[in-house]
């Protein structure tokens, strides 16, 4: 069973040209602007703050 995504977890963003960077989530917002904790269900939109800029085709995975 996978453990849903909360703030201050650490995710790996898995870029195509093979360069992987560990980041913090800093926050998690729902569609209405509402601060979340984590991400409780699957296929919610959210919007979450790594610090760090995604590109398009880029992985992310949270680590352990």
């Amino acid at each position: 069973r996978q453990r849903q995504m909360c703030i201050r977890d650490r995710i790996e963003i898995m870029k195509p040209d093979g360069e992987n960077l560990t980041v913090t989530v800093k926050r998690i917002v729902d569609e209405d602007g509402a601060d979340m904790e984590s991400a409780p269900h699957p296929k919610q939109v959210l919007y979450i703050d790594l610090g760090h800029p995604l590109e398009k085709y880029d992985i992310l995975r949270r680590k352990e």
